[in-house]
């Protein structure tokens, strides 16, 4: 997970991690396991990391996903793994029954957790999913941080007008892959279907594929985000919504309730296109705007990168203790 020049938004929030941990004074150096490439990309990472680690000057490997983790195990340093959703969770088919891929990757997952000094996880539904109590004693939840000096709030009008957007259409703001089935676009145009013959006149508004760093105004320009997964680890765009004062209509995945509660105005719904359309009634003709300072407080990518060096020295640390024999 790493942005490319071919899909600059995926994995972007690993990126601003790495950042934010540069300017907390990380000396960070990043070698990409591009899976989406080849398959192949993982053996091929084991040498490489495991030679790098001997090799190089590093005090620790931090492996962002459970299978780029369990790809690399084969060196002496301190590892830290952090999973962000399905490598902990699986993947579901449409009758609700894990699939094989995910099943075999979960085990690989697992695998990276019990060789891990120490597990960062997105939220408690995460760390509960690992298997052995040892592990989720070493697991820390940590969502990913938002760099609130970029998401923040802003002029509706002023954004809209740099999108090239009129400044009266109701928009929801549905920022997801709409062909990745766990999304549920299916549920999100649903809902929206049902806004019309109430009155109330709504574009389901998908953006997809676009540059972090530019992403801010479509949140300023929107009326609400909508998000309708099956399931979720900790869904960066609510929090980024939620930290631009965008209030969101969500589905209760992953760990959106803790940040909807913390920003009065937003809804949690049932995955349901009549409960969703309540929902987004109750948003729309309210003030579309909400006060996010708690969330921009709790999240913010300063704060995390201190948690997060946090885990690094006690993984660094429980490293160097005598193993028992």
């Amino acid at each position: 997970m790493y942005p490319t020049s071919d899909d600059p938004a995926f994995g972007a929030f690993v990126a601003a991690q790495l950042r934010s941990l540069t300017s907390a004074g990380v000396d960070v150096t990043v070698d990409f396991v591009n899976g989406r490439r080849s398959v192949l990309e993982y053996p091929r990472a084991m040498a490489r990391v495991a030679r790098r680690a001997r090799r190089e000057r590093f005090d620790l490997v931090h492996a962002h996903y459970g299978l780029t983790g369990s790809a690399t195990l084969f060196h002496r340093l301190p590892l830290v793994v952090t999973f962000y959703g399905d490598d902990l969770l699986g993947t579901p088919r449409a009758s609700g029954e894990l699939t094989m891929k995910s099943r075999f990757n979960r085990r690989l997952g697992f695998m990276a957790a019990r060789r891990a000094d120490a597990i960062i996880c997105m939220s408690d539904e995460m760390r509960n999913a690992l298997p052995r109590a040892a592990d989720r004693a070493r697991a820390h939840v940590i969502p990913c941080g938002i760099d609130i000096n970029v998401f923040s709030p802003g002029e509706r009008h002023a954004a809209r007008e740099r999108l090239g957007l009129g400044p009266d259409e109701r928009l929801v703001l549905f920022p997801n892959t709409p062909t990745e089935i766990r999304k549920r676009l299916d549920l999100a145009q649903g809902a929206v279907a049902e806004l019309g013959p109430v009155g109330l006149v709504a574009r389901l508004w998908i953006v997809t594929g676009v540059e972090h760093d530019r992403m801010p105004d479509y949140y300023r320009a929107a009326d609400c985000l909508l998000l309708t997964s099956d399931w979720e680890g900790s869904p960066t765009v609510v929090k980024e919504a939620l930290c631009c004062d965008l209030p969101v209509v969500s589905v209760d995945a992953g760990d959106v309730r803790r940040w909807i509660e913390l920003a009065p105005g937003s809804q949690l719904v049932e995955r349901d296109p009549h409960a969703i359309a309540r929902g987004l009634r109750d948003v729309l003709c309210g003030p579309r705007r909400i006060d996010g300072s708690t969330v921009r407080a709790e999240i913010g990518a300063d704060r995390i990168a201190t948690r997060i060096i946090d885990v690094y020295r006690l993984a660094i640390a429980r490293h160097s203790r005598p193993k028992a024999r």
